[in-house]
């Protein structure tokens, strides 16, 4: 932390103007004096280090995000300024875009990955303190961002490699330290809104504090409403339209399908279909509309308005689509309006409030404390599709006679495809307390102690749309409604005497009367609470004084221990909820006791080509009650060759012990497809002997393409007593130029990360896929983690639990560039910070290949390039700004092992399937059975290189701020990529990218008194 020294751990809250320091320079460790007067400078705690020094530098690469300058970019949300950074652009984090996705935390969390390492490996602190987990669901682990107000932020420093000798656990990719402003005496109210000029997402935030200093301490308090309200995927071009977007690979000239009015075919959810069993897709005619012309049948149509030859021997339907054949895909109902609906961006309100204070009780004793409160209401609009099964399988008495059957055995089983919407909500609140007591002990020159207790707890509630399984059994079989089934959600079939209309045509497009409606839909409600309890003491100071001056020495200990209890619906928990996961209920403890050093020493100074060279180093002992003992270290060397010339290195260890979901998470079902986890489907036509030889031995035979197969169950679970905890080695090395003759700092950095015996779960392809090439196959472990049908060969369940596999690394360069200049008429200043990621590897099991996930979006990494320049210039009382913000190209194509790929969808030529006869469709169409010949088409799997710029003007006035600004200047859009990536419509929602909104204005005012 950088902290004055009387007020190192109160960190008293402050206002909701920006602080007036200058952006500070990434590795410069101080914002209020300068560099050439030492005797100036306070001492002060470096985000890295428990030792106070009067210095500058610091081994470790640091940047710092100062909160005037994120002010002025238009920001007051502390997940977007850190998501937002160079050192987070290039990795997944989980934000407001994942309407949908699971994600740790719950919907609605924000948390901060850096190196791509993931949330649950990157520390956040605030003021110098963890921060507890806060979220919903059973996977609450990483922390929370939504819970810290920006408006009480001084700047986020980020530590940027590993440092779990000194803060412990989860400090493996670097650490987050928020510090709050300090010095506050009076008052202040902050009034912004940013707005985009398309409309939607509109944010909102009305902040106030006031402080006091007196004689022997001070008192703080500050609140924070904060808004943003929802933009959903109708509300934009390129969020609204999930089309393919596929190109010709000769002429570049694209070849989506149209619909019948002639515009771009949209694939945004299919609905309002009747899947059959013996004829395929089938939709209700609409008016007007001639089934019959259909240039690229397939067949003759026929009297009844039909796709192909079969006849249906029902005059209201038709084929939706028949395979192969673009024609008939115009007809294809894909465009419910739920889809235009959906949370393109999530909305969520959040309510905080901070206090903070300190007491001089006696000489040299401080009595200090902080409260924080902050409760989010979030919520997610999203869409799903229900598709019961109504069967009229000749011979299954069950299900033949049922009266919302009106088609009986004809058209054999039926599943009414019907869209509905599937929304959710959140309330969480989080609490976090912190009282201590620091001052200072007379041994050997002034020791200073600080010992402290903290507590934190988040108490959420959950909710959602449901669909009671039993009742849709009771209500798909013999009877209208069959009372005995429904054994789980107690409904009553009084309220449906005649069942439900699952072919009528209101039904299948989502409109169920109030009667169906209240017996066939619920809203499930669970709740999760996580608690942290923490003490922890330091005590710092100089040990002696060497020639090169004082040896600095800190020694601590802390005891922690965390709770979670996440109980989902009584429905979820009994696997009553139809298409959705089961859950049950998460419960679990773990305990951690510490003690740690750290030792820095100046070897060196004042020699030709040493100015100084200093040593640090540190280590920690930690015991876990969940999984034992680990140690830990990192040493670092601080070499100023010239005063204007410093070389910096650090060499450690870090290690992350098994979240509490990770350990005790309960059960947990999902879905997969064969075809998404099945190595062995067509076996023969692999290249890998080995998986040959095991799938033939498995009896999977030969053409074998899984069918007609169900998808597999999918179990996730914790790993209490099987996981161990990650270990890490870090190693950074930079250079620092500041020359005299220019206000101009450079600093550069390299560093390596590998990650040990990762926590993660393996992959369900993962499992399958190395169970069959295994050498030991059936012997691998892994192969007892599936079963497969030993009649039908279908994969029936995969059991995808978290496990320890074997190794992450990446590795990667910073750049930071910092000019100032003085004019006459004003102050200019430009920073620039840039990073490239040259490697992201993962090895899941020893001595296997590994996978470089490096600037690509298939691993849920990101660009392996990002920057940020901000350009700043100051006259009298105006500040003008200029940000532009960097993201690289991403690209799959690599992972995916080309762009082009043969489709039918897009071909124009048939072939006879008796005479071989090669041509046109529309020529072969009625000389016999016809093919459609696959053609080539070209998937844009890449984003490509985007720039997005900021431009901000403020006014400082007697009592007044005002600031007014554009974000996102040039309306750059997110790239658009092809279907099967990962994106909202056509735009990409890959790392970095926040551009849904489009262009957008802010306007920010501030009163002091």
């Amino acid at each position: 932390m950088l902290q004055r020294k009387l007020l190192l751990s109160t960190s008293v809250i402050a206002g909701l103007i920006a602080a007036t320091a200058a952006p500070t320079f990434a590795f410069a460790q101080s914002t209020t004096a300068k560099a050439d007067d030492p005797a100036e400078v306070e001492e002060l705690v470096v985000t890295g280090s428990r030792i106070r020094r009067n210095e500058f530098t610091s081994s470790s690469p640091i940047q710092v995000i100062n909160a005037e300058t994120s002010s002025l970019e238009g920001l007051v949300n502390t997940a977007e300024v850190l998501q937002g950074s160079v050192a987070a652009t290039g990795s997944f984090q989980v934000n407001n875009q994942l309407t949908g996705y699971v994600t740790d935390g719950g919907p609605g969390a924000n948390s901060i990955s850096l190196r791509g390492l993931g949330a649950n490996r990157t520390l956040v602190l605030f003021n110098g303190r963890r921060v507890g987990p806060a979220g919903t669901r059973g996977t609450v682990g990483p922390v929370d961002l939504n819970v810290i107000p920006q408006a009480i932020v001084e700047r986020q420093d980020i530590l940027k490699d590993g440092a779990s000798s000194v803060y412990g656990s989860d400090a493996v990719a670097g650490v987050i330290n928020i510090v709050t402003k300090t010095n506050l005496d009076g008052g202040v109210i902050n009034l912004y809104t940013n707005q985009s000029f398309e409309g939607g997402g509109e944010v909102y935030n009305l902040s106030t504090a006031w402080g006091k200093t007196f004689d022997r301490g001070h008192f703080s308090i500050a609140a924070e409403y904060n808004e943003r309200k929802i933009l959903r995927r109708g509300d934009r071009d390129d969020t609204s339209c999930a089309a393919d977007y596929l190109f010709n690979p000769t002429s570049g000239a694209r070849v989506d399908l149209r619909d019948r009015n002639g515009n771009t075919m949209c694939y945004n959810q299919l609905s309002q279909v009747i899947r059959t069993g013996n004829f395929g897709d089938l939709i209700y005619k609409e008016t007007g509309v001639n089934y019959n012309v259909v240039g690229n049948s397939g067949g003759t149509a026929n009297a009844a308005g039909l796709f192909g030859n079969t006849p249906i021997p029902y005059a209201d339907l038709a084929r939706q689509t028949r395979a192969g054949f673009p024609d008939t895909f115009g007809y294809a109902k894909y465009n419910n309006p739920l889809y235009a609906r959906a949370s393109a961006i999530s909305p969520v309100k959040l309510y905080s409030l901070y206090a903070s204070g300190g007491y001089d009780l006696a000489e040299g004793v401080e009595a200090y404390g902080e409260f924080l409160f902050n409760r989010r209401e979030s919520e997610q609009n999203g869409l799903r599709q229900f598709f019961p099964t109504l069967s009229s399988t000749p011979g299954n008495s069950f299900y033949t006679s049922n009266p919302n059957n009106p088609y009986g055995t004809t058209l054999g089983t039926l599943l009414p495809i019907i869209p509905l919407k599937s929304d959710g909500e959140q309330r969480v609140d989080y609490f976090r307390l912190v009282g201590g007591l620091k001052g200072t002990v007379n041994v050997l020159g002034g020791w200073d102690w600080d010992i402290y207790g903290q507590y934190s707890k988040s108490d959420a509630v959950y909710k959602g749309d449901i669909i009671y399984n039993d009742r849709v059994l009771a209500t798909t079989g013999a009877a209208a409604c069959n009372q005995s089934l429904i054994t789980i959600s107690g409904g009553n079939c009084s309220a449906v005497p005649t069942g439900i209309r699952w072919l009528s045509r209101d039904v299948i497009g989502g409109n169920f009367n109030d009667g169906e409606a209240g017996f066939l839909f619920g809203r499930s409600r669970g709740t999760t609470t996580y608690e942290q309890k923490m003490v922890e003491g330091t005590i710092s100071g100089d040990l002696f004084t060497l020639p090169a001056g004082k040896v600095g020495a800190a020694l601590g200990f802390a005891l922690r221990k965390d709770e979670i209890d996440d109980t989902p619906d009584r429905n979820e928990q009994l696997g009553n909820l139809w298409g959705s996961t089961s859950a049950g209920r998460t419960a679990g403890s773990d305990t951690v006791k510490e003690v740690f050093g750290e030792i820095e020493v100046p070897l060196l100074k004042g020699l030709p080509l040493i100015e100084a060279l200093d040593f640090s180093g540190s280590a920690r002992y930690t015991d876990y009650d969940s999984y034992g003992a680990d140690k830990t270290y990192k040493v670092g060397l601080n070499w100023a060759i010239t005063p204007s010339i410093r070389v910096r290195a650090t060499k450690g260890t870090s290690f992350r012990a098994p979240a509490l979901y990770e350990l005790y998470l309960a059960n947990q079902t999902s879905f997969l497809g064969q075809t998404a986890i099945d190595p062995c489907i067509r076996w023969e036509d692999s290249t890998n002997p080995r998986l040959q030889a095991n799938c033939a031995a498995a009896g999977v035979p030969e053409g074998y393409t899984a069918a007609g197969g169900n998808s597999a169950l999918i179990t996730t679970g914790g790993g209490a007593g099987i996981l161990n905890a990650e270990t890490s080695k870090a190693w950074t090395v930079g250079t620092i130029w500041t020359p005299s003759f220019v206000d101009l700092s450079v600093a550069v950095d390299y560093y390596e990360i590998t990650v040990n015996d990762e926590i993660r779960q393996f992959g369900s392809a993962n499992i399958l896929n190395t169970c069959y090439t295994s050498a030991n196959y059936p012997g691998d472990p892994l192969c007892t983690l599936f079963t497969r049908d030993p009649s039908t060969h279908y994969i029936t369940d995969v059991n995808n639990s978290y496990v320890n596999v074997a190794e992450q690394g990446t590795r990667g360069i910073d750049l930071y560039i910092r000019y100032k200049h003085e004019f006459d008429f004003g102050k200019l200043s430009i920073d620039s910070q840039f990073a490239w990621q040259l490697e992201d590897v993962v090895e899941l099991l020893a001595g296997s290949a590994t996978e470089d996930y490096n600037g690509t979006t298939y691993g849920y990494d990101g660009p392996d390039f990002t920057g940020k320049i901000v350009t700043r210039f100051d006259r009298g009382d105006y500040t003008y700004q200029w940000g532009v913000d960097i993201i690289g190209k991403a690209s799959d194509t690599e992972e995916f092992e080309g762009d082009v790929f043969p489709s039918t969808r897009y071909s124009t030529t048939c072939r006879n399937t008796v005479t071989n006869v090669t041509g046109p469709c529309a020529t072969l169409l009625g000389t016999g059975p016809i093919a459609v010949v696959a053609a080539d088409v070209y998937y844009k799997q890449y984003s490509e290189f985007t720039a997005v710029h900021s431009l901000s003007v403020r006014k400082k006035m007697d009592d007044w701020t005002i600031q007014a600004g554009i974000r996102n200047v040039f309306d750059e859009r997110s790239p658009a990529q092809s279907s099967g990536q990962f994106r909202i419509g056509t735009a990409a929602i890959t790392t970095g990218y926040d551009l849904l909104l489009g262009r957008q204005g802010f306007v920010n005012i501030s009163k002091r008194w």
